[in-house]
């Protein structure tokens, strides 16, 4: 469409640049007949012949500069839509999981045969899905929250934007989170909303998923403008060629076949961070070494 448009454009910028000429042309003759070949009308050609140059120059470039603005605005669009839609596809298909064992569940309660002894750890297991299932509402909401500008932007220290995250996470005795951030704590940092509390909280829920009973660590560092912080575990680590696709939608619950999750996890706490204006990579040393994730976020100055 785009080709077209310009090839059109092109052809009347062409045929426009034809036209003045030729009346160009005809004043100059009239100009010759009526006076003779003076200077004056020698002048007035060229002069003329300037300004149709001028002119379909001007033209050409604000049209280049138009089609220009509209190809990169389609293409904003088209990276969006896309992103759309691999959120949507995802969503929709690892939804169903969690959804058909909270039904299973409600079922054999209905039913009343379970005795508590075994109804027990049924619950349990529901509740567990309750919480994934949250969480990755969650992040959906803040994700597209962030995307649209919805979200409101606020400047706070680091630290104080991990204060809720640590803060649940120490009323749960058995999630063991060792903090060090440092002097980046007392970074200014400015984000929206709860988009940093998704990503960490993503985070730690994935490392405690792969190394359930082992220490996390969560440690920061400043280097002039740019703030890392690190999620470190001692989990099933990875090959390190593999580390991109950690992040691809399903990927990592299918290939690595360890704890069950929605696969989501990982897509939208980078999706989140890089709308945030951050990054959020992986790294590990090998399989059965731990792995490490890495936010990177832009301090104030």
């Amino acid at each position: 469409m785009l080709l077209l448009s310009a090839t059109f454009t092109f052809a009347l910028c062409v045929w426009w640049s034809i036209l003045l000429h030729r009346l160009t042309m005809e004043s100059y003759d009239q100009q010759v007949q009526l006076f003779g070949p003076a200077s004056e009308a020698a002048l007035m050609y060229a002069r003329r012949s300037k300004m149709i140059a001028g002119e379909s120059i001007a033209l050409l470039s604000t049209t280049l500069l138009l089609l220009g603005l509209g190809w990169r605005a389609s293409m904003v669009e088209s990276r969006q839509a896309q992103r759309m839609r691999v959120l949507f596809a995802a969503s929709t298909h690892e939804l169903k999981t969690p959804i058909a064992g909270l039904k299973a569940l409600l079922e054999s309660l209905q039913s009343g045969v379970l005795p508590p002894e075994i109804a027990a750890p049924h619950l349990a297991r529901g509740l567990d899905a309750c919480d994934r299932l949250e969480r990755l509402v969650e992040s959906m909401l803040i994700r597209q929250a962030v995307l649209t500008g919805e979200s409101p932007k606020a400047t706070r220290t680091l630290s104080e934007w991990l204060a809720p995250v640590l803060e649940r996470r120490a009323l749960h005795p058995r999630e063991r989170v060792e903090v060090s951030l440092g002097t980046a704590g007392e970074a200014n940092i400015t984000l929206p909303g709860d988009a940093l509390r998704v990503v960490i909280d993503n985070l730690l829920d994935n490392a405690m998923k792969y190394a359930p009973g082992k220490p996390v660590k969560l440690t920061a560092r400043r280097e002039g403008r740019l703030v890392q912080l690190d999620v470190t575990d001692q989990g099933a680590g990875f090959d390190p060629e593999d580390s991109a696709r950690l992040f691809h939608p399903w990927e990592r619950g299918r290939k690595q076949g360890t704890p069950s999750g929605t696969g989501l996890g990982l897509y939208l706490a980078r999706a989140i961070a890089r709308e945030a204006s951050g990054d959020l990579t992986a790294s590990s040393a090998g399989p059965g070494k731990g792995a490490t994730f890495t936010v990177r976020l832009n301090a104030n100055e």
